[in-house]
């Protein structure tokens, strides 16, 4: 069998960031080293929360005048089970754009009632964007567009200090890898290591159970 092309030491000390940046994204190592960590300052927080909680309230309240309106034009609609699912597959048209549109905005009124109950507030603040960027039947009123708009700003502002900081981890990272491949001691290793690829100790059926470390055919 032809031997694997290993890379000289030059190349592989070379590749010291490329290894890095590819065994994981920099968020995960974050999440690693600062596990649990709130990006949000605690006046943020409290900001979030106080826009997010009374707009929650008021955008369920324009959900449910959609859902009202379109239940409407679907008067025939089964309650649920087989009979809606047939229900919905004869649709066309209109019709179906309608069922479409009413299944969504009842699972998003769910999705809202429950964050509000569990004070998961970012999740109000998602399901504003979607309505104002991608479903114009609801018109925001100016109020929950400000107060969407300012969520962004906070929420933008917490994700900006996760990146710096995901960006300080990974070059902590780097750089200790580095210095590790600059040494005789890792070198040794990376050969050892390679070695074990290219002869892998093999232990056939019925022989001594292998020691950890060996393959198994």
């Amino acid at each position: 069998m032809t031997a694997r092309a290993w890379p000289s030491r030059e190349e592989w000390q070379a590749k010291a960031e490329y290894a890095v940046r590819t065994a994981c994204t920099k968020y995960e190592r974050l999440d690693r080293a600062q596990p649990d960590t709130v990006w949000f300052s605690l006046a943020e927080d409290q900001e979030f929360e106080d826009l997010a909680a009374p707009a929650a309230a008021k955008f369920r309240a324009l959900l449910t005048a959609e859902i009202n309106r379109l239940r409407e034009l679907l008067p025939d609609r089964p309650k649920e089970g087989r009979a809606r699912n047939a229900w919905f597959v004869a649709l066309e048209g209109q019709a179906y754009e309608d069922a479409c549109n009413l299944g969504a905005l009842e699972e998003m009124r769910r999705d809202v009632q429950r964050a509000r109950r569990e004070e998961h507030w970012g999740v109000v603040c998602w399901q504003l964007g979607r309505v104002r960027n991608h479903y114009k039947q609801i018109t925001l009123p100016s109020h929950l567009t400000e107060a969407y708009s300012r969520m962004v700003k906070l929420q933008a502002s917490a994700e900006k200090r996760r990146e710096e900081a995901a960006d300080a981890i990974q070059r902590s990272a780097i750089e200790r890898e580095i210095a590790r491949r600059a040494t005789d001691e890792a070198w040794a290793q990376e050969l050892e290591r390679r070695a074990a690829i290219d002869h892998p100790r093999v232990i056939r059926v019925g022989q001594t159970p292998p020691i950890k470390g060996d393959q198994v055919t």
